[in-house]
């Protein structure tokens, strides 16, 4: 049997194929006639392939064998990849990308269920931090892995590795055993009588029984809200990043990788930082989420490039306790409806992430690349702020 948490870096290593691969399918896309469509369309794909599925992938996360909704994502997200290498045409990249952000939905969802049942409750910061950890190494490797690659090996075999990652994954994952079900743990971590999903006779079934939940549970329906006000905030920064680079030096792409860079190794300090800080989890995640917002903006406030990289590090290092603490929290609704809670904060950060790519553009031309970032944080602020405010009143 492979152990629970071995299986942490398996998929790390699927997440650094995956980065891989963005490079690998960008570099496919510049062959192809109007790649300045296909590679729109490639990226909006998979924004609204998320989108649409995140919903159902919350709904099927309670009612199928998590494990197995792990595994048939990481089989189909391989599948969809080798389409790309022997059918490398527009409509197929821009289909496996639909389908990648779709079987991602339902991979995430079943996954970040399934961590309080393979680790235990009380172990979910220290677990969720590991996982910042890893994916902050990846952050770091991905991207340059994959643009050396791809250089030196050509797009194909970069997508042959990402998706013999995927199949690594599934491969390990049908050896491991843990109860797995949306029943086989009883009750959840958070006061007051959980909504049972599933009882004959309920008048909300699938989706929106988890409406009803979180109307019940203030503090994960303020930490689902939070995912859309924080993902707008994200695509803004990652959208000024580059343009921030250019402003610093212009023709220097390396300044960008390191920009990226400096904000995940402050992400893997603030994982350790998270497990250290002791006060309640919602004050750390409102804490830690007000600090990015206001961090963020001093980063594009700034004319030195050493200044600028130590904010996204101090950036980088609240961004990773709040997704550590976010994700704990969501983790400790009743088990019968822990997908669909997490489905729905899922659905929002998607379309939070959607808005805010899409409003970047014309807000950077109409405010400036300052006034676009910082007017997404204020955003980011107000909500952190009337989310706090509800939050108190219904303690």
């Amino acid at each position: 049997m492979i152990r629970m948490r071995t299986y942490l870096y398996v998929n790390a290593l699927s997440t650094l194929g995956s980065r891989m691969d963005l490079i690998a399918c960008s570099a496919l896309i510049f062959t192809f006639e109007h790649s300045a469509f296909w590679l729109t369309a490639f990226f909006v794909a998979r924004q609204i392939g998320g989108i649409l599925f995140s919903p159902i992938a919350g709904v099927l996360a309670d009612r199928v064998d998590r494990r197995r909704a792990m595994i048939a994502s990481d089989a189909g997200a391989g599948l969809a990849l080798m389409a790309i290498v022997f059918f490398p045409h527009p409509y197929v990249v821009v289909a496996a990308a639909f389908l990648k952000g779709m079987l991602y939905s339902q991979f995430h969802v079943s996954f970040q269920s399934s961590l309080p049942q393979m680790f235990g409750q009380e172990n979910l910061v220290k677990i969720n931090g590991l996982t910042v950890r890893l994916e902050s190494v990846v952050g770091i490797l991905g991207f340059a892995l994959g643009g050396v690659l791809t250089d030196g090996v050509g797009y194909s075999s970069v997508i042959v590795i990402d998706a013999s990652s995927f199949f690594l994954s599934a491969a390990v994952l049908s050896r491991m055993s843990w109860g797995s079900g949306a029943r086989s743990e009883a009750g959840g971590g958070l006061p007051g009588a959980p909504i049972k999903a599933g009882t004959p006779g309920h008048e909300t079934v699938g989706f929106r029984a988890a409406l009803a939940y979180l109307g019940k549970e203030p503090v994960l329906l303020a930490i689902s809200l939070l995912a859309l006000f924080e993902s707008i905030s994200t695509a803004s920064h990652n959208y000024g990043l580059p343009f921030l680079a250019q402003k610093l030096a212009a023709g220097d792409s390396l300044l960008h990788g390191l920009m990226w860079s400096a904000m995940s190794l402050g992400a893997m300090g603030g994982s350790y930082v998270a497990a250290r800080w002791r006060t309640r989890l919602v004050v750390r995640l409102f804490a830690a989420s007000v600090m990015l917002a206001l961090t963020v903006a001093l980063a594009f406030m700034g004319t030195e490039t050493m200044i600028v990289l130590v904010m996204l590090t101090v950036a980088g290092l609240f961004a990773g306790g709040a997704q550590v603490y976010g994700s704990s929290l969501l983790q400790q609704a009743d088990n019968e409806i822990r997908g669909r809670v997490i489905g729905v904060q899922s659905t929002l950060s998607r379309i939070g992430f959607f808005i805010g790519f899409v409003a970047a553009p014309p807000l950077a031309g109409q405010l400036g690349l300052f006034g676009m970032v910082a007017g997404a944080q204020l955003l980011f602020l107000f909500g952190l702020l009337g989310l706090a405010w509800y939050c108190l009143r219904k303690r």
